[in-house]
């Protein structure tokens, strides 16, 4: 009778902190927050715990001068890349890492770390670290009222920063997204391996767009119109690759030749076929009055 007893105590116990964790009304003062983000060819994601200003004074006091700083509350702040990148120049594997940083006046100092279990930085082992370097902070536009990560897209790169109150710190990440673009441009499409049309028209609208190798672009929107004829995504891309080169003769030429291509095609959609030399029509105007 008594282990009985002993047995619904327990039971209730633990009911009633089921009970009061569902039903507690207040909020984190520090909730968790998350951000994901495909750069290129690669998913960044930072995970960390978001701790209000709360009319504090933070750097220098919440947040020591010198000391190593989880770079948030609770556990330590996650970074993550499922790929192979570099980060504030120096080669990390993919996977995922804690980030810490050493704030100082003049100078901040971002670690990444291979030690994801801690909470805060209370057991911080520098031997765990796999990056470290400095980036300078500034003065933010606007005040941030409680701790910031965004991730700024450059071209398949990207710029990290933290904002808090009136501080802000950034550092740069590379991916592999570029050499991989152009090895494959090199080894399989200038080689004429590959036998996907699409493959060819979207490594010439990535040169077009990076605007270098304008030629190699031509080339590989040519090979795209030799192996499917109906490809006017490559067609396109040809009259812009010439007008970006200046050579607008060029443009209105292969604007003649998309007419030819069009006139002579079998169009299933009549508003298709209309909406494609209205586009033409267009085109040859406005390119003919640059060549003006």
């Amino acid at each position: 009778m008594k282990g009985k007893i002993i047995i619904l105590i327990l039971v209730l116990t633990v009911s009633n902190l089921i009970a009061q964790e569902n039903e507690y009304p207040y909020p984190s003062l520090s909730p968790k927050g998350n951000i994901s983000q495909i750069v290129g060819n690669t998913i960044v994601g930072i995970e960390y715990e978001r701790p209000s200003v709360r009319k504090r004074q933070i750097f220098g006091e919440l947040v020591p001068w010198n000391k190593v700083w989880r770079t948030g509350a609770g556990s330590s702040t996650k970074i993550s890349f499922n790929k192979d990148i570099k980060v504030g120049g120096q080669n990390i594997e993919a996977g995922k890492y804690s980030l810490f940083t050493i704030p100082n006046p003049t100078e901040w100092i971002i670690i990444i770390n291979k030690d994801t279990t801690l909470y805060g930085s209370y057991d911080y082992d520098y031997k765990k670290d796999i990056a470290r370097f400095v980036t300078i902070p500034v003065e933010s536009n606007r005040f941030y009222e409680t701790l910031n990560f965004d991730i700024e897209i450059l071209p398949n790169n990207a710029k990290i920063y933290i904002s808090w109150a009136n501080v802000q710190v950034s550092f740069d990440i590379e991916t592999t997204t570029d050499f991989e673009i152009e090895k494959l441009i090199e080894d399989e499409l200038l080689t004429e391996k590959n036998k996907d049309s699409d493959i060819y028209a979207g490594a010439a609208e990535y040169l077009f767009f990076q605007g270098d190798n304008l030629m190699d672009a031509i080339t590989l929107a040519n090979i795209a119109i030799e192996l499917n004829e109906d490809n006017v995504w490559a067609r396109s891309l040809k009259i812009k690759i010439y007008e970006k080169m200046k050579l607008f003769s060029k443009a209105l030429s292969e604007i003649e030749n998309y007419a030819k291509y069009a006139q002579s095609r079998k169009w299933e959609d009549e508003i298709e076929k209309k909406n494609t030399f209205e586009f033409l029509e267009k085109e040859h105007l406005r390119i003919s009055s640059l060549k003006e």
